[in-house]
């Protein structure tokens, strides 16, 4: 693979480049990018850093619950209409839904309330500020006769912090049903490594180029899932920096003034006593550290091997 990366010589920072963009089918879009110059074994670390981030960074909204007003036949046809409740719950599966609700935490709710005979499709799906439909022809029941068809959905993203939970759940027909819901955009990732020589001040050396080949669902595109999954990567890392900047702010104040990161606790207790002096004073005032040099008595020791009981000098 041919690579433009020597015009600019004195930047050696990475560079990211856009390499190409199809639009294979509403729901399948590809995008092909490029990062150089890397140093051997970057290049196997940005992949499979930025692969994780975009299977599992990337938020996206889904009906994940759906109630069928009037329905009390536990997955089977409904009167009135063709296909059974597992395949309607299927229909509503393959619905690719798009969000400008960044951060969404609580659900949404659409509904739809038509009268039959007629085909109902996702366009006749009422949906709430915010939410969109990528593909509105995306067929969802027939209605063969002259009755009502209503049903509640409900909408979550991947962020709302119960929805495992949620998912995990059973409901009983009159709740409604729960769809298994696909949260991330990305359809497959993958990747190479191509080796070229890169021209610096210092000669020529081998350099790794990688490319990355991205395709999601539609939802969001190859470029914006891949700069969310970049922002997600480089907010962790910066938590760390923050961490340093701390600690070397700590560090520079403690040498000005060493009294302030001293910690107080065990030297003043509860009552206001400095718990600092406990070992060299006892409770009733005696001093311990003569004790090995003062009998109960008072005599001296220390004296003993000179002097014998009889007063002879051994």
């Amino acid at each position: 693979m041919e690579n433009n990366y020597n015009e600019n010589r004195d930047n050696r920072l990475p560079q990211w480049q856009f390499l190409e963009y199809r639009e294979i089918e509403k729901d399948f879009v590809y995008g092909k990018f490029s990062i150089a110059p890397l140093k051997k074994g970057e290049a196997q670390f940005f992949f499979s850093t930025l692969r994780k981030s975009l299977y599992n960074a990337i938020e996206c909204a889904s009906f994940t619950h759906a109630k069928f007003i009037d329905s009390t036949h536990e997955l089977r046809n409904i009167v009135g209409v063709q296909e059974s409740i597992s395949e309607i719950l299927f229909h509503f599966n393959q619905i690719k839904l798009k969000s400008n609700l960044d951060g969404l935490q609580g659900p949404l709710y659409a509904i739809i309330d038509l009268q039959g005979p007629r085909n109902v499709t996702a366009l006749d799906i009422q949906l709430p500020p915010g939410i969109s439909i990528l593909d509105t022809s995306q067929k969802i029941a027939t209605v063969t006769e002259p009755v009502r068809f209503v049903v509640e959905l409900m909408i979550e993203t991947n962020s709302s912090d119960s929805l495992q939970t949620r998912r995990e759940m059973e409901f009983p027909p009159e709740d409604g049903y729960a769809i298994d819901a696909v949260f991330t955009p990305i359809r497959n990732v993958s990747s190479s490594i191509h080796l070229y020589d890169f021209e610096n001040e210092n000669g020529t050396d081998q350099r790794e180029m990688l490319v990355l080949e991205i395709f999601t669902d539609g939802r969001v595109g190859p470029y914006e899932a891949l700069v969310k999954a970049s922002k997600k990567v480089l907010s962790l890392f910066l938590c760390f920096l923050s961490v340093e900047q701390d600690y070397e702010t700590n560090q520079k104040i403690n040498k000005i003034n060493p009294v302030i990161f001293s910690s107080d606790i065990p030297l003043d207790s509860s009552e206001g006593e400095d718990f600092s002096d406990i070992p060299l004073d006892s409770s009733e005032g005696e001093d311990f550290s003569d004790i090995p040099l003062d009998s109960s008595e008072g005599e001296d020791f220390s004296d003993i091997p000179l002097d014998s009981s009889e007063g002879e000098d051994f």
